[in-house]
């Protein structure tokens, strides 16, 4: 889904009452949603609930999303907003540490470039960003998968700029020294 898929979205939401609209945005983005929320709460059942109440929200509000320049970061943000409003009333520290991020799957979406590398090598792909760091892993999935820029991350997880490239330039080392040195083997 491209980010003007997303905008025109929003739109159709805000300019009338398509239910077509919000199940589709539902449909693309709960589960990215549901990975964010979780990634802070570290609860499913609270996950699941936080996810659909920013839908829910998303369709109160609709009216208002006429003036969101960015319909997919302003969602990622709800669904953070959200987390840590359920976290403080849960009582809980409200710290994005790497402590508390959780297990966060790389999902590799479909593409022509992707079709060419060997189901083998993405399994290693995967194996090596399963190793990074929690709040790395996020990160890189953030940029790779929601395809979101650097501030945006840096935005989303009140870091700064700097430690987004940092982690980036991690994960991204990591993943070129191990990729070529396994596969040039065989």
């Amino acid at each position: 889904m491209t980010r003007n898929a997303a905008y025109i979205l929003f739109t159709r939401l805000s300019l009338a009452e398509d239910e077509a609209a919000i199940a589709e945005l539902h449909n693309i983005y709960f589960y990215r949603l549901y990975k964010l929320a979780y990634s802070i709460v570290g609860d499913r059942g609270a996950a699941e609930e936080i996810t659909n109440d920013v839908f829910v929200r998303i369709w109160e509000r609709r009216s208002l999303l006429k003036d969101v320049a960015s319909p997919e970061l302003y969602l990622l943000k709800c669904a953070r907003n959200r987390a840590l409003e359920f976290l403080r009333s849960q009582k809980m520290a409200v710290q994005l540490s790497e402590d508390e991020l959780h297990d966060f799957p790389l999902q590799w979406e479909v593409s022509p470039e992707q079709l060419l590398i060997s189901s083998e090598m993405v399994r290693h792909i995967n194996k090596v960003i399963d190793q990074l760091s929690p709040r790395c892993k996020l990160i890189f999935l953030l940029v790779k998968e929601s395809n979101l820029k650097y501030k945006e991350v840096a935005d989303l997880l009140h870091i700064s700029i700097k430690t987004v490239e940092a982690q980036m330039s991690i994960a991204l080392k990591k993943i070129s020294l191990a990729v070529p040195m396994t596969f040039l083997h065989h």
